[in-house]
């Protein structure tokens, strides 16, 4: 059950920048983006709806931080037309968000449930190569995105 779980983390930002020619680059800032809130200001969060009488868990306000942003991005986002190198790079950015993902939300999966992840031979492979995951998927997403800047502007002129 943890491989599946696991698998369709990594694997669903492509199948849906794939299905729906996503922008995965700006999913994978956005993803960025839930994991520093969901680690830096999730107290604040999670009292200031307390305060609204809002009963939440901080895990659950955690999962809704990371996963919610990444998928309304690639729900709503257009990227490059298929078939073309941007897009299969896309693609890449996608595999590189959805194991960013996966181990952005497998520690508080685990600590919430009794699903054991760490036990996973995909967790381990996966915590093996997180820093080629980000680091690829941050770079591959800059360059997308600086590259789209770049063609907009000199479409203009």
């Amino acid at each position: 059950m943890t491989d599946v779980l696991l698998g369709l983390l990594i694997l669903g930002p492509a199948v849906i920048t794939f299905l729906l020619r996503s922008h995965a680059a700006l999913g994978f800032l956005v993803l960025c983006t839930g994991f520093v809130l969901s680690t830096s200001v999730i107290g604040d969060l999670k009292q200031l709806l307390s305060q609204a009488d809002l009963s939440v868990t901080e895990s659950t306000l955690a999962l809704v931080l990371l996963i919610a942003p990444l998928v309304i991005t690639l729900l709503f986002v257009r990227g490059p037309k298929k078939n073309s190198f941007k897009f299969w790079l896309q693609i890449a950015v996608a595999l590189c968000a959805g194991g960013l993902l996966a181990l952005s939300v497998g520690p508080i999966i685990s600590t919430s449930t009794n699903m054991g992840l760490s036990n996973s031979p995909i967790w381990e492979v996966l915590t093996d190569i997180q820093s080629l995951v980000i680091g690829i998927g941050a770079a591959l997403s800059l360059m997308l995105i600086w590259s789209a800047a770049i063609n907009h502007k000199s479409k203009k002129h």
